[in-house]
């Protein structure tokens, strides 16, 4: 695992320093002749540039922090530092565009404001970004998907983004030159609101992770997969995961048995869930295993039975894990309520009476969880 959180942290660096030397290269060029031909769409472009060189610089540190031994204080690591530094990137974009904006508003209230000085040099420069930046982006964020590095696709996605301001810049100089009507204001203005959407989907995203949002649905599907693939096991629920950077998410599974199971297969069974987990980049701290005996016919219809009762509450998503003790006529089950449900005890102690009214004999032990 530390192998190749290595070698994933050494291609990220790889790129961001690629990113940074092609990005300076293009932005110095495109703010020399910006200057000169008096583009305002040109120098913003060019300054996009720069806070690319800022975003890919953060990157690379973050990565270096992020890559720290964990310890008593952060037991699961740095990787949440990628995306806070990738949140500060982005405010930084914002600002920029919001700047640029007032700007060209002023210069659109200006009559004496002068046209832009379009040469072949200022073509050529813009055909060479366009290209540059579309390669580039495009081998970045396939980069990221290989690696699983939500950073690196971020900035391959933006600067293929990016690409689009190169071709508004070639568009306009073609309309100058053919109808010498001046949209240097008007681009730039669109522009930044290009470069703000991108940036406040970026700070969204990256906001998201912070707080907990739920995880690549992709990984999900696999872990499940895994478990499923487990011939002992008959169905599995309750899966969560926290994640803790791009290389490690942190969670637990519940799983459902048969009751003739052995402890020492249970135990087993959950070695191996969490060793296959492991190898996808998931540390399952938990593998919960609740026994089930519906193969006995009759118990089989008493679940079926309370099933039907259970489908009429839609705020009960999901129930498993039934069991029923003939000693003490106990049955017992978890039920999965939806996560908008406020009053959990509500809602199963409505269950419990419903179920006694069918089953006045039975004691009900009810567990409840809410989804996640």
């Amino acid at each position: 695992m530390e192998s190749k959180t290595s070698t994933r942290n050494h291609v990220i660096i790889r790129y961001n320093i690629a990113g940074i030397i092609v990005n300076l290269f293009l932005s110095a060029a495109k703010l020399v002749v910006g200057l000169m031909v008096n583009s305002r769409s040109i120098m913003l472009d060019a300054l996009n540039g720069f806070s690319d060189m800022v975003t890919s610089l953060m990157s690379i540190l973050s990565t270096l922090f992020a890559g720290k031994r964990v310890d008593r204080t952060h037991p699961f690591g740095y990787g949440r530092l990628e995306y806070i530094t990738s949140m500060f990137s982005s405010v930084f974009v914002l600002f920029m565009a919001a700047h640029a904006i007032y700007s060209s508003i002023r210069d659109l209230m200006s009559p004496d404001a002068s046209a832009p000085n379009y040469t072949n040099e200022v073509i050529l420069l813009m055909v060479i970004s366009l290209v540059a930046k579309v390669v580039y982006g495009t081998l970045t964020r396939k980069a990221g998907k290989r690696i699983h590095s939500t950073a690196l696709v971020m900035s391959g996605t933006e600067t293929i983004g990016d690409s689009f301001i190169s071709v508004a810049i070639l568009a306009n100089i073609a309309i100058y030159h053919f109808t010498h009507v001046n949209l240097e204001s008007w681009l730039s203005i669109l522009i930044s609101l290009f470069i703000i959407k991108t940036g406040v989907e970026m700070v969204s995203e990256c906001i998201n992770k912070l707080l907990g949002a739920k995880g690549d649905p992709e990984l999900y599907r696999r872990v499940k997969k895994m478990v499923v693939e487990e011939p002992e096991v008959q169905n599995v629920f309750s899966l969560t995961l926290h994640n803790y950077g791009e290389e490690l998410c942190v969670g637990s599974v519940d799983v459902e048995v048969d009751d003739q199971m052995t402890v020492t297969e249970s135990t087993q069974l959950m070695r191996r869930i969490r060793r296959d987990a492991a190898r996808v980049g998931v540390v399952l701290n938990s593998v919960e295993i609740f026994a089930s005996n519906i193969g006995d016919p009759q118990k089989a219809a008493m679940w079926d039975h309370i099933l039907e009762i259970i489908r009429k509450h839609p705020e009960i998503l999901r129930a498993y894990a039934f069991s029923y003790e003939d000693a003490s006529k106990t049955a017992s089950f978890l039920v999965v309520l939806a996560p908008e449900s406020r009053n959990k005890r509500y809602s199963v102690g409505q269950l419990e009476n419903e179920l006694k009214r069918v089953f006045p004999e039975v004691a009900f032990d009810i567990e409840c969880i809410l989804d996640l």
